[in-house]
């Protein structure tokens, strides 16, 4: 007779897998959780991601109907900013910054506007015509436009 042999995982194996799994869904929640936002005056309500990106890239420089488009960013320290970068621009802040430290060196554009806080990101957003940028969903303000990423 043979005897059935199961498949146990020791008490802290179990729990290193148990972290793991929450600590990916964690992740995976914040960056869901960033949005864009832009100032009333822009018409457009949804953006592709792929224009997002070119916008990020600065490789688009005005909206639909010409007028001017700027975006802004948060500052490389937060976990906001990487998340973006991350979720739409595909690439790490590190990257982002070496991009526009090249887009610079050799004369293709200027660094974007940062900011150190999603408040004074939201401020300069909305009293800005043609401004876009992105913050937490739970900083978004009714003084800004939330544009939806298809």
């Amino acid at each position: 007779m043979m005897k059935k042999r199961g498949f146990c995982f020791s008490p802290i194996a179990m729990g290193l897998m148990i972290s793991t799994v929450i600590m990916v869904a964690a992740t995976c929640a914040l960056a869901a959780d960033v949005v864009v936002v832009a100032n009333k005056s822009v018409a457009q309500s949804s953006l592709s991601k792929d224009s997002l990106n070119a916008i990020f890239l600065g490789k688009m420089t005005s909206w639909k109907n010409g007028a001017r488009l700027e975006f802004v960013t948060l500052k490389d320290n937060s976990p906001v900013h990487e998340d973006f970068l991350s979720q739409f621009i595909g690439r790490t802040a590190m990257q982002f910054s070496n991009y526009w430290k090249q887009q610079v060196f050799t004369g293709k554009g200027r660094m974007p506007k940062q900011f150190a806080s999603e408040s004074e990101l939201i401020e300069y957003v909305s009293g800005t015509d043609g401004a876009i940028g992105y913050v937490s969903a739970g900083a978004a303000k009714d003084s800004v436009k939330i544009i939806n990423i298809e």
